[in-house]
Order: C-alpha cells, then sequence, then structure tokens
C-alpha cells in the first residue's frame, strides 16, 4: 500500500484541509462574523434580563422578519416563518388586551373551555404564540449550527420562558386571580 503512495496523498490532503480550514476560520469576515455573534448574545441577553414581554416579544419579531429575508429558503422555513409572525400578530393582539383592558381580557376568555386553560389561566394567543415558537426554536436547535448560533437559540427559548412567566402574572392580574389561588384550579 505504501508503494502507491496512497498514505502520502492522505497525510497532504488531510494537511492542506486543515490549512483551508485554519484560513476560513481567521479570515477577517469570519473574525467579524464571530464578534457579531457574540455581540447578538449579549443583547439578547439583556433583552431577556428586562422581563418584560413586550419586548422580549418585539425582538422576536424583529429576528422572524430577518429569517424571512435572508434565512428562510426552503418553502417549510419559509411558511414556518411565515406562519409564526402570523401567530405573533395575534399575540400582541392579546398582550395588548390583557394589558390595557382587564374588563375586555376577563369577558374575552371566560368562554375558554377548561381545555383551553392551564392552572386557571387561559391558554390565549400569546401563550400559544410562546409555546409554539419555543418548539420551532428546539427544532432549529437539532439543526446544524455552530455553537455561537445554538446559544443564540437557547437564548432566546430562555427569553420566551421569561416572558410567559410575566405574561402570565399579567392574566392573573387582568383575572383577579391570586397566586395562591392558582393551585386550586384546574391544570
Amino acid at each position: 500500500m505504501e508503494k502507491t503512495g496512497f498514505l502520502r496523498k492522505a497525510l497532504n490532503r488531510a494537511n492542506r484541509d486543515w490549512e483551508s480550514y485554519h484560513q476560513k476560520e481567521n479570515t477577517p469576515e469570519a473574525i467579524s462574523f464571530r464578534d457579531g455573534l457574540k455581540k447578538t448574545l449579549e443583547f439578547l441577553n439583556e433583552v431577556g434580563k428586562s422581563g418584560s414581554p413586550d419586548i422580549i416579544l418585539g425582538v422576536e419579531k424583529i429576528l422572524l422578519l430577518q429569517e424571512r429575508e435572508t434565512y428562510a429558503n426552503p418553502p417549510d422555513l419559509m411558511n414556518s416563518v411565515k406562519q409564526a409572525l402570523a401567530d405573533l400578530e395575534d399575540a400582541n393582539k392579546a398582550f395588548a388586551l390583557v394589558t390595557n383592558d382587564h374588563t375586555g381580557y376577563a369577558k374575552a376568555t371566560a368562554a375558554f373551555s377548561s381545555k383551553d386553560k392551564e392552572k386557571g389561566l387561559p391558554l390565549d394567543a400569546c401563550r400559544k404564540f410562546i409555546r409554539s415558537h419555543t418548539a420551532r426554536l428546539t427544532n432549529r436547535l437539532r439543526g446544524v449550527s455552530s455553537v455561537p448560533e445554538k446559544n443564540i437559540l437557547r437564548q432566546r427559548k430562555i427569553n420566551l420562558a421569561t416572558a410567559n412567566k410575566q405574561y402570565k402574572d399579567l392574566q392573573r392580574e387582568a383575572l383577579g386571580i391570586k397566586k395562591e389561588m392558582e393551585r386550586g384550579l384546574s391544570m
């Protein structure tokens, strides 16, 4: 086998591939991209620390619009992003209702069946969006991405969990449910 030079060729090929990879990872563009991902992650951490559902949902809208314009090439991904944007519009309407019109929100959610409630709180458009969008981000985490890109997806999920928690508090306030009473309500 050594006579044919396959081992030497394999070693040369592996060395050239490693050099090419190393050059590619250290180009000014690659360094700028990595720095940009770090800054995006830091920004998303700040957004999550705000604890504000409207800010978190607003940032998600911007990210979804950007995904639609730049990443959503396959039709199934495009449909997923379009559906997420439509669901987000409904979520924003529910959010506006729960924050601005407690009486209207109470009336609107009175007809929710027990199947559409969780611990006495309605699974309205906002909470359904958060749930489905979190699942969408989880599915994207299973795909091929770099570690920094996956960290950004993880942070977005953390932010959505924060928004969900805060939104539940707003629902309790709008419906006049005390947190202690919630334990006795339907699950």
